[in-house]
């Protein structure tokens, strides 16, 4: 009882106390209410704070009358500072402005900052920000992305949960690479300088309809700070039991001015590859059974640069280019057994290629803000030029040798403008845009018998292939703010495509026009701060890969050989997402696919011949549920828990392949991060994925795992980060799996040397808050060239 009297005097003694307050609403300029709005009142050294509400409001007790300074702070940054003289209860309505530029706070030697969630559900998107991760501190974009809910990430790819063959933005901007280029791309780029990363999975009408895999928008730091910085990074890798390692470098310098803002960065890198494979085809009364070793020498060197220049407060022009020249040689060596009606041939061969690749990349944009709410007109140019030119030698060893070579020449362009209009009204945000597109593609197949140490054109099996295409495309989308709690968006886009392929060997052509609506459509429900729910729908188109349209044939081998389809079809997919979001850490995603008229490369045997042709032949459906989960609640430990489950039902409406049986799969991956000091510079990092049995098309994919674990060391202030992995520790990452045929299945196995060390040093030196040009430019068109046979 004593207690309860205590508490209560206590209570009724601060009504007296604080006999004074201030109260009031925090808005934007659109008059909307601004949440989660930190306001400080500091007087003598005394602060009092609170936070703004759904609803903007806030209010808070003060000790004595007097005069204050201040402060409103979103997002970590000052938007407002002003001198208030406060007498008794007063009412004090605030508007802010956009923040102008990064500050600390300092109270007494402690930094005050308005912490974001680590993860949050927009209307149209998942985001991660990881500025609010200390485990995706101090490292490359690449392993960031990696700690990403829903992404993984390695140095071979970028991929989404149940999706492939993602694209990648900076910015809200495509960025113009692909494959192997992409990759070292992001590893030029550190975390730190990452504000969030956005995973769209259902993409609005805004960008292009292309791709069932969506997309991973990278957002930086905004940055007003003058002044320059620069970074130098070296990597390596050692393979278990391999003579020889993997190494990169490279250089970045950022410069920040009042009007220019430039950014640019070398690299440099000499990777080594290396793996074992087979393929056994085995029907009734026959099979063809190839057992392989391929290595893989990738030397390449690129570069970027990027400028941008503020002519005023509204105006902003850039440009960005591109380069990348690469020259792989490749070997391999194979044994086959072919046993047929004929009777049993036992034959191999080897190949030794060597391929020189160059590409240019180019934009240039132009940005137009028409009004204070954020409303503008963007216009954007790009140019992509890519040449390739390889010589390919092939020796078939039965009885005798027959020996051949080939010289494949592609040169390949890319031609896009576009207008996109953004304009923001109280509560509606309007888009639309136009673009045209047009690809040229012109390669060359030279074939050649090697006779006497002679070179004899073999005009047969010698070709050259013609393709164009345009592709014109429209589209409009609104976001409405319904209210505090509802938000919605819809879109719709129109894409027109006239595409020509013309092969001179057989004097054969292919004309296809199609016109397609693809509609997205979002809404968004936030129950309370805690309790986020969304439900989207998109549609999407996969075009095929420029060489997956070559009809000619690459020989391999005397027995075998791969070629293209010029009458290959793009596929179609039906994208539904539910999503729930508790507390920032936890989300869940249920979604459904349908996909149409999926394509993908089969194997065909005629008596002694095997071919490989792309060839539409499958639709699917595909429901599941995917799950992340990051735990942060002690100092020591930062983890990160994903799991995606899925059902998958293909069927097959080609003759020549049979669906793989329906059934289940899932993939799942878990990080966990090991602060060993209290200044969390010191990490130990131990981490699996791993995948379950799964089916599409007509193909059974068995399961997979691999464990990685290390160190990283951020020191110098943290100028200088030390990364050192184990990659694969029980060496078990492989790749195996069954293609079903009517007469004959194909088992499949492949495994590469994914046991390795990996240790990386980066050093930064000048201003560490400049950040350089970030601008990027929608390309989508350049992914498309990635693929091939």
């Amino acid at each position: 009882m004593n207690r309860r009297i205590v508490i209560l005097l206590a209570l009724v003694s601060s009504s007296f106390l604080y006999s004074q307050s201030i109260e009031g609403i925090i808005t934007n300029q659109t008059h909307q209410p601004v949440t989660e709005t930190e306001i400080i009142l500091t007087k003598d050294n005394n602060k009092f704070t609170a936070i703004s509400d759904e609803k903007g409001g806030f209010r808070i007790p003060l000790k004595e009358n007097g005069d204050y300074l201040l402060e409103i702070i979103k997002d970590g940054i000052t938007t407002k500072s002003e001198k208030i003289s406060v007498k008794g209860n007063i009412q004090k309505n605030i508007e802010i402005k956009e923040a102008a530029a990064p500050e600390e706070q300092k109270i007494e030697g402690v930094t005050i900052t308005a912490k974001k969630k680590l993860f949050e559900r927009k209307v149209d998107r998942l985001v991660f920000n990881v500025e609010n991760s200390v485990a995706s501190q101090g490292i490359d974009v690449v392993e960031a992305l990696s700690k990403t809910p829903m992404v993984r990430a390695t140095d071979d790819a970028i991929s989404i949960a149940g999706k492939s063959n993602v694209a990648v933005m900076i910015n809200d901007r495509l960025l113009n690479l692909s494959g192997q280029e992409l990759i070292n791309y992001l590893k030029t780029l550190r975390s730190d300088d990452i504000a969030k990363i956005e995973v769209i999975t259902t993409p609005p009408a805004k960008y292009e309809a292309e791709g069932k895999s969506g997309l991973i928008n990278i957002i930086l730091k905004k940055n007003t700070n003058l002044g320059w910085n620069g970074s130098l990074q070296t990597s390596g890798s050692y393979y278990y039991n391999r003579p020889t390692v993997s190494t990169r470098s490279g250089a970045s310098f950022n410069y920040q001015g009042n009007k220019l803002s430039l950014s640019a960065n070398l690299s440099a890198g000499d990777n080594y590859w290396e793996n074992k494979s087979y393929n056994y085809i085995t029907g009734a009364n026959n099979y063809w059974n190839t057992d392989s070793k391929n290595s893989n020498n990738y030397k390449y060197k690129g570069g970027n640069l990027k400028s941008e220049y503020k002519i005023n407060d509204k105006n902003l022009v850039g440009i960005n280019y591109n380069y990348s020249f690469s020259n792989p040689l490749e070997k391999a060596e194979n044994t086959t057994s072919i046993m047929n009606e004929t009777g049993t041939l036992d034959l191999s061969s080897d190949a030794s290629n060597k391929n020189r690749r160059n590409v240019h990349n180019a934009s240039a944009f132009y940005d137009l803000k028409l009004d204070s709410a954020g409303s503008k007109l963007s216009l954007s140019a790009n140019l992509m030029i890519n040449n390739s030119n390889a010589r390919n030698f092939y020796n078939t060893i039965t009885t005798e040798t027959v020996s051949t070579f080939a010289n494949p020449i592609s040169k390949y362009r890319i031609y896009s403008g576009q207008a996109d209009l953004e304009k923001n009204f109280s509560k509606i945000k309007a888009e639309a845009g136009l673009k045209y597109t047009r690809i040229k593609n012109d390669s060359e197949f030279n074939f050649f018998n090697i006779e006497n140490g002679q070179y004899l054109l073999n005009t047969d099996r010698t070709n050259t292939f013609f393709y164009n295409e345009e592709n014109y495309a429209a589209y409009a989308s609104a976001n409405f703010k319904i209210n505090d709690k509802w938000d919605a968006k819809v879109g719709l886009r129109y894409e027109y495509t006239n595409l020509e392929g013309i092969s001179m060997n057989d004097d054969s052509s292919a004309r296809i026009k199609y016109g397609k609506l693809f509609p997205t459509a979002y809404v968004s429900y936030k129950a309370d701060d805690d309790n986020t729910f969304s439900i989207n729908y998109s549609r999407r188109i996969t075009r095929p890969y420029f060489g997956n349209l070559n009809p000619f044939k690459y020989y391999t081998s005397e027995f075998e050989y791969s070629t293209g389809n010029p009458y290959l079809l793009p596929s179609f997919s039906d994208n539904f997402e539910l999503g729930y979001v508790l507390k920032s850490n936890f989300s869940v995603t249920l979604y459904y696919n349908y996909n149409k008229d999926n394509w993908d490369r089969i194997q065909v045997v005629e008596d002694n011949l095997k071919y490989s042709i792309v060839k539409n032949f499958y639709n699917e459906h595909q429901a599941g549920v995917n799950v992340n989960y990051n735990y942060n609640k002690l100092k020591w430990l930062e983890s990160n828990i994903f799991v995606n489950g899925f059902y998958a039902k293909s069927k097959s409406y080609d003759p020549e392949t049979l669906a793989a049986p329906a059934g289940y799969g899932a993939n799942f991956n878990m990080d966990n991060n090991f602060f060993l000091n209290k200044d969390k510079t010191f990490t130990f990092m131990l981490g699996f994925w791993g995948n379950i049995p799964n089916r599409s098309g007509n193909t059974y994919f068995n399961g997979n795992a691999s464990v990685y674990t290390g160190i990283k060391l951020n020191l110098m202030q943290k100028n200088l980060m030390i990364n050192l992995y184990m990659n694969d520790v029980f060496n078990t990452n492989r790749s195996k799996g069954t293609e079903y045929y009517p007469d004959y299945n194909a088992e499949y196995y492949y495994k590469g040397i994914t046991r390795n060390a990996y240790l990386s040093v980066t050093y930064k030196f000048g201003n560490n808050n400049i950040k350089g040009a970030t601008k990027q430019v929608k390309f989508e068109e350049s992914n498309r060239a990635g693929g091939g046979n």
